[in-house]
């Protein structure tokens, strides 16, 4: 009676131990609880691993150039479909429908296959498109705009127009129309033909630039006419310039500005998703590391309740042990049998939730019943990082993506308020032309006279009475020249255009133009907004470094916390080494019972288990205190493709990031948006 108590003691101490040391095997491990799992070590085989680096070799922000092809922008640019298709890069680690797989092959395949930061990857280069936009003088699009200025026809504007007309009308006053004096209806004939071409631009100092030049062509059936044909040709030459409300640099470049700020704030968003998933993987890859481990300690455990229930069978046989010894004994292998199974299925849900993680296509045929077989170890001693908190939080500060986000928004709204500031002021604008015209055109050839003359009936002589003067009683009249008309002296654009440059017939204007908005109370309310907009992303930052604050001094003490358990689970574990081998050897000389050897050796199990464990919430602490420091790049040996290169090589196991270049993300030239 007094050894069933004893032994129903042990098995209480056992299922209380193993409980304690394998929390929840029938559930996979949040990696928010801090709960962990590990795998056996499979020698590496070498991968060749080919992506580009898209986020570099794509940039939107450039628009097509006219030269040497004219026609080119007005042309789509061809942006190429998404690839929806797992890398091959996969399907060359696979051997043996086992998938051998390290922590830095999971975080390069991930990088290439991830498509949380394939859809990431799209928000730069939508960032990169409203940077093209409002460098043309657009809005950029999706934005809220408070008012004042911001765009403008920054991208030269070429037009040309031509028209042809042909007008015949009945004309009712023959003098006034010059074509004739005779009684009767008579017909005007006019042909009109125009020929223009302007340009306009709107610098970013809000100066407008217009430049047009009209030429015009016509003819008239009209004898009045000093040129038939005519040609008219003017040089138009105007500027306009704000010198309150709009002046400067600031409310004409605003929108540029704020998108390159904000195409910053894309590919910062973009590290942003490559370190959250690529912590994501991290843990999730050290958690099948333990469930895998968990079921080899699982079957090790069961193997030693085996060992009992055998001894048992083989003692009731010969008479030294009871039926329930032998039940007892059955009781554990029920009992292993059960943790396996769980532990078995952790397995299996963990290998789903990192291989959605490492594909594209989960559901490719060649990845159905694939095993993943990860081959990092954990570390046995953990290395804490040499830091201390105010430094690690200075780090944090000074490296985290969402800090640099808040910093680029802040830069925005400072722009915003600034120039709604320089939209209270009134409208003055000043303008001046300047206007050359030329006329030119067909002349009649000139009158040469042969030296006689005809009497003009219609015009006689007369004396101061008004009698007509005669000679030999013969009315006189004033004589007309005879004589014949020249050739038509021909004249056309060419003699136009010598006047428009020779200045022949200037046209100067000036004109100062104030509008004065009484109340102003749009403007004011935009000022008003733009302000309150920064005043509450500065509490939004603020606010952020705080939290920063407190995920990296909880990080900190997580990992210093899981390196002490780590310590501890290896004592306990040489402990529990040294209890089993010292009741081996009584084992060996007859001194204790199976029973006794297959309990301690159940302790040693489940300290071992607890070890790993330790080890693995280690390693996720550490991931998660590299994430805090904004560090999780660098400590994961993520470097940099240069350029050229189209990918990591798998020999150096240093997976490369798509989009970056010697160490920075693609683009950040741009220098946070302010202007040089």
């Amino acid at each position: 009676m007094t050894q069933n108590c004893i032994r129903l003691a042990v098995v209480v101490y056992l299922i209380a131990s193993l409980a304690a040391g394998v929390p929840t095997y029938a559930q996979a491990v949040s990696p928010q609880q801090g709960q962990s799992r590990p795998a056996a070590a499979v020698p590496q085989t070498p991968a060749a691993i080919s992506y580009p680096s898209l986020l570099g070799l794509r940039n939107y922000s450039k628009g097509k150039r006219a030269f040497p092809n004219i026609f080119a922008p007005y042309t789509r640019q061809n942006i190429a479909h998404p690839v929806l298709t797992n890398a091959p890069t996969i399907y060359n680690l696979i051997q043996d429908g086992k998938l051998n797989i390290s922590l830095q092959d999971a975080i390069a395949l991930a990088l290439q296959n991830n498509l949380d930061i394939a859809v990431s990857e799209y928000t730069p280069w939508i960032d990169q498109t409203n940077l093209l936009r409002t460098e043309g003088g657009g809005t950029p699009l999706g934005s809220f705009v408070l008012g004042g200025g911001g765009g403008g026809s920054f991208d030269p504007v070429i037009s040309a127009n031509t028209s042809i007309s042909y007008v015949s009308q009945t004309v009712n006053n023959s003098l006034t129309s010059g074509v004739g004096t005779s009684a009767g209806a008579f017909t005007l004939a006019t042909h009109n033909s125009q020929y223009n071409v302007s340009y306009t631009q709107e610098l970013h100092t809000g100066t407008l630039f217009s430049v047009a030049l009209d030429n015009s062509r016509s003819s008239s059936s009209s004898s009045q006419n000093f040129f038939n044909p005519a040609v008219t040709s003017s040089l138009f030459v105007g500027i306009q310039q704000p010198l309150l409300n709009g002046f400067g640099l600031l409310p004409n470049m605003r929108f540029i500005l704020e998108a390159r700020n904000n195409t910053q704030v894309g590919k910062l968003q973009f590290e942003e998703q490559i370190i959250t998933s690529v912590t994501q993987v991290e843990t999730q890859y050290w958690i099948l590391v333990l469930d895998r481990q968990a079921v080899d300690l699982a079957k090790q455990t069961l193997a030693d309740y085996q060992r009992l229930y055998d001894d048992d069978q083989r003692l009731l046989h010969i008479g030294t042990a009871t039926p329930a010894d032998v039940v007892f004994a059955e009781s554990f292998i029920a009992t292993g049998n059960q943790i396996l199974i769980g532990a078995q299925a952790n397995v299996q849900v963990q290998q789903a939730v990192l291989i959605n993680l490492l594909t594209k296509d989960p559901s490719d045929s060649r990845l159905k019943g694939l095993e993943l077989v990860p081959t990092t170890p954990l570390e046995n001693a953990p290395q804490v990082p040499n830091i201390s908190v105010d430094d690690a939080v200075k780090e944090a500060w000074a490296d985290r993506p969402e800090l640099k986000i808040d910093e680029l928004t802040l830069k925005n709204d400072s722009v915003e308020t600034r120039a709604t500031k320089n939209a209270l002021l009134p409208n003055l604008t000043l303008s001046g032309t300047y206007t050359s015209v030329g006329l030119s055109g067909n002349t009649p050839g000139a009158f040469i006279t042969n030296g006689t003359f005809s009497p003009n009936i219609g015009t006689p002589i007369v004396d101061q009475n008004g009698n007509p003067v005669t000679f030999n009683g013969v009315p006189t009249f004033i004589g007309v020249p005879n004589g014949t008309i020249g050739a038509v002296v021909p004249g056309g654009i060419s003699n136009a255009f010598s006047q428009i440059f020779h200045n022949r017939s200037p046209q100067y204007a000036a004109t100062l133009n104030l509008n004065l908005p009484l109340r102003n109370r749009s403007a004011q309310a935009a000022n008003a907004q733009a302000q309150l907009n920064e005043r509450q992303e500065q509490t939004v930052h603020q606010r952020n470094r705080n939290t920063v604050f407190s995920n990296v001094t909880e990080a900190f003490a997580q990992v210093n916390l899981d390196a002490a358990q780590v310590n501890a689970a290896v004592k306990a574990t040489q402990l529990a080494q040294q209890s089993y081998d010292y009741e081996l050897k009584k084992f060996n000389f007859g001194n204790t019972t199976t029973f006794l050897v297959v309990q301690y050796a159940s302790i040693l199990n489940g300290a071992k288990l607890s070890e790993l464990q330790a080890k693995t919430n280690f390693e996720i602490a550490l991931a998660t205190f590299n994430q805090a420091l904004g560090r999780t790049l660098s400590a994961n040996n993520i470097t940099i493709a240069g350029n050229g290169s189209h990918g990591p090589d798998f020999l150096t196991r240093a997976p490369l990031i798509p989009g970056t270049i010697d160490g920075r993300v693609v683009g950040s030239e741009f220098a946070g948006g302010e202007m040089r």
